[in-house]
């Protein structure tokens, strides 16, 4: 009688034990989940922040990067994005012309900033604008100004101190502006226009320029709600999420700024 009192009573733990793991895993086996699109200058801020949302909010994000362009024109054929945060305003306004972009949820979550960078020593003694006349220089890396918002203002400083034409054959276009970080980083050029995010996070080596606003426009980042994630509460929660004081704190921490 006692053995079979045992065995009923050890049966039951076992059964209480599984219990009690399915409904743990039950949790997170229900977490929502997002898909975001993220400009490539963002992905590593995105990185630094998203798992705080993850926790609170019970949710699972997965990021797809690449230029502003390159994800717009995914969007437009159909890729299963929730959210797209964008390097610029003007692919986020002509989202929100079509069925692909939610009215009235788009606002700018951070300003860029464009910095020159080279990890080159025989041009640490420049300053700006004069390193980029100087005959040392081979190689220019900016992210092609049809696709990447930070290209565009590069292309920009160039037009704005009258030598973009005097140049073009020293430039190197990259398809993203971490791609023009990482050639710079590794030697691959002599200067390059970046993300200020970029050098922040990664840098461990190198010098950067400041280069003046007036010289470019603001690089103002705007993020939208898509279709795809028009009835998920959690996409919601995290717009609002990423306009907060904590996130903008830690942003500015990482190289954008909020006027």
């Amino acid at each position: 009688m006692y053995l079979a009192l045992k065995k009923i009573l050890k049966f039951f733990s076992s059964l209480y034990f599984y219990i009690f793991i399915a409904a743990f895993s039950c949790k997170y086996c229900l977490a929502a989940e997002l898909h975001i699109g993220v400009a490539s200058n963002f992905l590593m801020p995105m990185n630094a922040i998203k798992q705080t949302f993850e926790i609170e909010n019970n949710a699972k994000i997965y990021l797809s990067s690449g230029s502003s362009g390159s994800l717009y024109s995914q969007i437009i054929n159909g890729a299963p994005l929730d959210i797209f945060l964008s390097a610029d305003q003007v692919l986020p306004k002509k989202l929100e012309k079509t069925t692909k972009g939610i009215k009235g949820t788009r606002f700018t979550y951070a300003t860029g900033k464009l910095l020159l960078f080279s990890t080159n020593k025989d041009l640490f003694n420049f300053t700006f604008p004069n390193i980029i006349f100087s005959k040392k220089i081979k190689y220019i890396g900016l992210g092609n100004p049809k696709y990447v918002p930070y290209g565009m203002a590069a292309k920009e400083v160039l037009e704005s101190l009258k030598i973009s034409k005097t140049l073009e054959k020293k430039f190197v276009l990259s398809k993203n502006v971490n791609q023009v970080f990482l050639m710079n980083y590794y030697g691959n050029l002599d200067i390059g226009f970046i993300a200020k995010s970029d050098f922040n996070i990664k840098n461990k080596k190198g010098k950067v320029w400041d280069i003046p606003q007036n010289l470019y426009s603001p690089i103002k980042q705007d993020a939208i709600l898509l279709k795809d994630g028009e009835k998920k509460s959690e996409a919601r929660l995290f717009l609002k999420f990423l306009s907060s004081k904590s996130v903008k704190e830690k942003l500015n921490s990482l190289g954008y700024v909020f006027n």
